[in-house]
């Protein structure tokens, strides 16, 4: 039973900390993306004739968060399968 709460208390942390991070990775996009019609605009009136095309930003570690989110889910699934297999286990005996 220790065993399994630390693996458990270890997933609940890990799962936290990737939640604050992606919200934290999310609001620096949105900051940056939601300020590039004004740089367009700035660009536009230094430079009229220079054509400026911005794409969307994406944070380095947003690929990174994203693998690191499926890894976890495998082991909340795998967590929940115990488990479920514990408590089928019990109602047989």
């Amino acid at each position: 039973m220790n065993k399994a709460f630390w693996i458990i208390e270890a997933l609940t942390i890990a799962t936290f900390i990737l939640a604050i991070t992606a919200a934290y990775i999310h609001g620096v996009e949105e900051g940056i993306n939601s300020q590039q019609y004004r740089i367009k605009m700035l660009e536009e009136q230094l430079h009229p004739g220079l054509i400026i095309d911005y794409l969307p930003y994406l944070h380095p570690l947003r690929n990174t968060l994203f693998g690191i989110g499926f890894f976890l889910t495998l082991c909340w699934i795998g967590v929940a399968a115990m488990v479920l297999g514990r408590r089928k286990n019990k109602s047989k005996t």
